[in-house]
């Protein structure tokens, strides 16, 4: 098999792992301080973990513009481009590791940043896979996520015990579309009103908003944790104050569905 045979059967895993230069959402930033941990309102320096983040976000984008090159007939550049950045990919990612094991949290923080938006490629990759000839392509990619899943959700537990909000809204994310396995919506409402306390204390009240909204889909309509989110969004102490328990809540439901049988 040639090397550009090689090169070519890399492509389906990495032309489509730009999303950190592409995308704008809750998940992912054009720029890699769109996606860091939060930082306090001084500008100190960037920790080693920071750097690296960054730099794995150049070297990515370089190495998506050598694939491209190497599918065009036209390309002159040397087709070990696409092994030199993905080695240097590699390294990073190693680098990170070794910090997050001298319990470097923004180590663990940008590991499990990458890990999850590799699993979500991953993910999306095999949903595009409808043909039958080409199933076990899409089985390959789904096993291919469940493990960047596994090593996010192992990372950002570390921030999001720390009530880290955006380590919070990812694990969130995770429990809620079944990355893991079945979905769980109720581990996902924890952690996405662990994401919205966190950005409310930091004021940022349109990303609380953000997390309520996403409560509101995982969560019972009258849950005490959406009612508190609601509630500090709106400043209303009257409504912080209410706790009504799921059970509670059925219960009175079907006594006044009796009444009304009556």
């Amino acid at each position: 098999m040639t090397l550009r045979i090689i090169i070519t059967l890399l492509t389906l895993a990495l032309s489509g792992l730009a999303w950190s230069a592409k995308e704008k959402s809750p998940q992912t930033a054009t720029d890699p301080s769109a996606a860091t941990p939060t930082k306090k309102a001084s500008a100190a320096p960037a920790s080693e973990a920071e750097k690296l983040y960054q730099r794995y976000v150049r070297l990515h984008g370089k190495m998506v513009l050598a694939i491209a090159c190497v599918q065009n007939p036209k390309c002159i550049e040397p087709e070990d481009e696409v092994y030199k950045y993905s080695s240097a990919l590699v390294r990073i990612t190693d680098r990170l590791d070794d910090l997050v094991k001298q319990k470097d949290l923004d180590a663990s923080y940008y590991r499990g940043l990458i890990a999850y938006e590799r699993g979500r490629y991953y993910v999306g990759r095999a949903m595009l896979i409808t043909d039958p000839d080409f199933i076990l392509s899409a089985t390959v990619f789904r096993r291919h996520s469940l493990d960047q899943f596994r090593i996010a959700e192992k990372n950002l537990t570390i921030n999001a015990a720390l009530k880290n909000p955006d380590a919070c809204k990812y694990l969130g994310d995770i429990a809620d579309n079944g990355y893991l396995g079945l979905k769980n919506k109720d581990r996902a409402t924890d952690f996405y009103y662990c994401a919205a306390m966190a950005y409310l204390d930091q004021g940022k009240k349109n990303a609380a908003a953000d997390m309520y909204n996403a409560m509101k889909n995982t969560a019972l309509h009258n849950d005490p944790r959406t009612i508190e989110i609601y509630a500090r969004l709106h400043n209303d102490p009257v409504a912080i104050n209410w706790r009504k328990s799921s059970s509670q809540t059925t219960q009175v439901d079907l006594e006044q569905s009796k009444i009304n049988r009556q």
